[in-house]
């Protein structure tokens, strides 16, 4: 029997930790997807703001600490790279954030089987 509940203790610990890293993860993804939207966000409302701007109007592009003088169809192209990118990266994220949920969920109903398995008048009282 002491074999027994070392081996429920083992899963019960490898569960709990599962949890926790999905919680964490998800946790990640959120401050990721939020970034990536904030980045898509200020690159459309720059674009927005140089449109209407006369191609005679000097434009810079920060790099760094200095600022490089550019043309506008070149910081348009990159706005809309910038815009593109952070879209597909939020997607992705979005996939994932899916997925590690999806773990957590089965790894919390695990944790709830081992529970019921240890304490099975729980399960009826529940039920």
């Amino acid at each position: 029997m002491s074999s027994e509940d070392n081996t429920i203790q083992e899963v019960y610990m490898r569960i709990t930790q599962k949890i926790q890293d999905c919680q964490k993860q998800l946790g990640q993804i959120d401050v990721q997807i939020s970034a990536n939207e904030r980045e898509s966000r200020l690159a459309s409302l720059t674009k927005r703001e140089i449109e209407p701007l006369d191609s005679s109007t000097p434009l810079y592009k920060s790099v760094g600490k200095m600022f490089v003088q550019e043309s506008k169809e070149t910081l348009i192209k990159d706005l809309d790279s910038t815009i593109e990118s952070s879209k597909s990266m939020v997607d992705a994220l979005q996939k994932k954030q899916k997925f590690v949920q999806r773990d957590l969920d089965e790894a919390s109903g695990n944790l709830r089987d081992v529970i019921r398995s240890i304490n099975p008048s729980a399960a009826v009282s529940k039920a």
